[in-house]
């Protein structure tokens, strides 16, 4: 009977252990399932907020124009008097002029050589209007350098004009000049007409022969 009691009671002693050990086991697998779901969860929630307060990368902006590329597409200014200062000027409309509406000039200067000041004076042509400051300055010049500037002007009348710019080169030993001219056509110039036939006394027209070598 002993043996009987001894081996009944150990053998219950198995079955509480396996019992405890069951329990425990499933009791942390349920914690642990718990857990892993909680930090995937926080996770989430940071990468979400990290998202919303992250601000967008901004596009690229265009790159402004280059100064030299912006001069090459300008146009030499004719040289309009025999004295050589030394300075070129460039031109370029950007739009083109219409009638009694201001159209901008831009206008660069090359120096050749250093200098005290550059002046420049905006002469108007009859039929054209220079809108504000006829005069510009540039001071100190350095040779191989460009001075740019924006001139406003406006044309009532149709027709093909020359706007006349002098630039003034100025050291302490002297003062040189060039003067340069601009063609601007405002509007639709008329056509050119015909000259008027010759009428002879009878007024009929007086056609030409061609000339003939005598025989």
């Amino acid at each position: 009977m002993r043996m009987t009691s001894n081996g009944t009671q150990a053998s219950g002693f198995r079955r509480l252990a396996l019992a405890a050990a069951a329990a425990l086991l499933a009791s942390a697998l349920v914690v642990g399932c718990g857990r892993g779901k909680d930090d995937d969860a926080v996770a989430k929630a940071e990468i979400d907020k990290a998202a919303q307060t992250e601000p967008a990368a901004a596009a690229p902006a265009t790159p402004p124009a280059n100064a030299a590329e912006k001069e090459s597409r300008m146009a030499t200014a004719v040289v309009d008097s025999k004295t050589t200062a030394p300075v070129d000027m460039k031109y370029d409309l950007p739009s083109k002029p219409g009638l009694g509406e201001p159209f901008e000039i831009e206008l660069a200067f090359d120096a050749w050589s250093p200098a005290d000041m550059l002046e420049v004076e905006i002469t108007e042509a009859p039929g054209l209007t220079v809108v504000g400051d006829k005069t510009l300055k540039f001071a100190p010049v350095e040779g191989g350098q460009s001075y740019t500037a924006k001139v406003l002007v406006k044309g009532d009348n149709p027709g093909l004009y020359y706007i006349g710019v002098v630039a003034k080169m100025s050291t302490k030993v002297q003062t040189e000049s060039r003067a340069f001219a601009i063609p601007v056509v405002i509007g639709e110039p008329p056509a050119a007409q015909k000259p008027a036939p010759t009428k002879d006394a009878t007024g009929q027209a007086v056609q030409s022969m061609p000339a003939q070598e005598p025989k």
